[in-house]
């Protein structure tokens, strides 16, 4: 997700005395050609005790001072942009950012008024970094915790005419084209349940040719790119950008959780290529150093299994859960056997059960995935004496374990334990059919077994 702007560009730090001087009498060349205003006796005179309090920083005392020199000028002149250019630069060196808003934007209504952009050096603050100022200052106000959406939207709405007007006309910089592309961005995002993808759509655009605007793009650059990406659905360019991003960032941590994420949303779409490209990504992550968790190395083993490369993930799980590597949870025993089952190896899952059942003794299911290995390999003993331990421990629902305890009883010739079984499977579920009729047959057969002993 995007934060907010913390900080604003370099043209708000601190002012310095000499450049205040170098601003307060311009250019004789310059001002032979193309005629740049001066400031008035009044102003100059003004201005030129306030170098002390500058040194001094004594933001507060300069301030006053400023305000009594606006109260006396013409409110469309030189000197009213000069000094609420002054003005906005001295809030921005005591960190008053917001403080700065009105005098910018009154230097900025002036100098639009007179044209005084035409000319070079004139005014505390140029045209640029004036209007890029203004529009971070509007973004951070709007993203200020606490705002209603009907004040972030006027708030974005203004950030968004002062962004516009960066990359209207000249050829934009690619700070001033990033800054556009992340006010849309906002705009889109001031319902996080309802995301305007025209809007989204836009910014993704803008985001984009700031790209284009320089050689080496910054980091976050990419990042605002692909953010745009992630809001409006599109994993196949989002995974495009990410594979770019790893290559040219691979110590940023978020970025190859974020590649493997991506890839498995593309799973999720039915993308069957998808499958191998997570599981490449996130070995390619792990040789990097990065996701090196053990529920990163579940995940690859979990990954490898769904592509029914049970070796691979048998391989994983085995060596994971014995250097602990991969945390020793009853479903990632499971698994492992479940990948031996996979491959026909039943002795080896059945090992893998029970090495699982003497850590969680406790668990029925285990018990239960033992004795059904053990029934279909024809164990039928063995499966007897972990069905019934199952049951023991405590089924959810018992109901078809004790009906196969029972035909295993009947089978082995113990009819008594063959009974109580059934007799227990019917009271689990009273309307079963199966239970109903290897009861009855249970009965017939210790009937049986009475009449033979009483003729005995």
């Amino acid at each position: 997700m995007l934060k907010t702007l913390t900080s604003l560009p370099r043209c708000f730090g601190v002012l310095a005395v000499a450049s205040l001087l170098v601003l307060v009498v311009p250019n004789a060349s310059a001002q032979r050609a193309d005629n740049p205003p001066e400031l008035s006796e009044k102003v100059q005179s003004g201005i030129a005790p306030l170098s002390k309090l500058f040194e001094e920083k004594k933001w507060d005392e300069a301030l006053v001072s400023i305000d009594g020199l606006i109260s006396k000028v013409d409110a469309v002149s030189f000197d009213r942009a000069f000094l609420a250019g002054l003005k906005a630069q001295i809030y921005g060196s005591k960190g008053d950012y917001v403080g700065a808003i009105p005098p910018l934007e009154d230097m900025l209504k002036v100098a639009d008024q007179l044209k005084l952009f035409r000319f070079t050096r004139v005014l505390p603050v140029n045209e640029q970094d004036a209007v890029i100022n203004l529009a971070s200052l509007y973004l951070q106000d709007a993203g200020t915790p606490g705002k209603t959406i009907d004040q972030q939207r006027a708030l974005y709405a203004k950030a968004h005419m002062y962004g516009k007007r960066l990359v209207e006309g000249k050829k934009p910089t690619p700070e001033a084209q990033t800054m556009w592309a992340r006010i849309l961005f906002s705009e889109a995002t001031i319902d996080p349940s309802k995301i305007d993808m025209t809007i989204m759509k836009q910014a993704a655009d803008e985001a984009d040719k700031a790209l284009h605007l320089v050689v080496k793009p910054r980091e976050d650059h990419y990042t605002l790119y692909l953010a745009c990406l992630q809001q409006l659905g599109d994993n196949v360019k989002s995974a495009e950008m990410l594979e770019l991003m790893v290559k040219l960032f691979p110590n940023n941590k978020n970025f190859w959780p974020l590649l493997f994420n991506t890839y498995v949303a593309l799973q999720g779409a039915g993308d069957k290529t998808a499958d191998i490209s997570a599981v490449i990504a996130l070995e390619r992550a792990q040789a990097a150093g990065q996701m090196v968790s053990n529920k990163d190395n579940f995940m690859l083993a979990g990954l490898y299994y769904n592509i029914q490369q049970y070796e691979f993930a048998a391989e994983l799980l085995e060596k994971g859960l014995r250097n602990g590597k991969i945390d020793p949870d009853q479903k990632n025993w499971e698994l492992l056997a479940a990948s031996y089952q996979q491959m026909s190896k039943d002795a080896r899952a059945i090992e893998v059960f029970k090495e699982a059942i003497k850590l969680f003794p406790k668990s029925a299911n285990l018990e239960l995935q033992v004795g059904q290995i053990l029934y279909n390999t024809d164990k039928h003993p063995e499966a007897y004496i972990h069905l019934q331990a199952a049951v023991s421990k405590g089924l959810d629902k018992p109901g078809q374990t004790l009906l196969l305890i029972s035909y295993l009883a009947l089978e082995m010739k113990r009819l008594d334990e063959a009974l109580v079984a059934a007799e227990k499977a019917l009271a689990a579920d009273p309307k079963s059919k199966q239970a109903q009729d290897i009861l009855k047959v249970v009965k017939d057969s210790i009937e049986e077994r009475e009449k033979f002993k009483n003729q005995k």
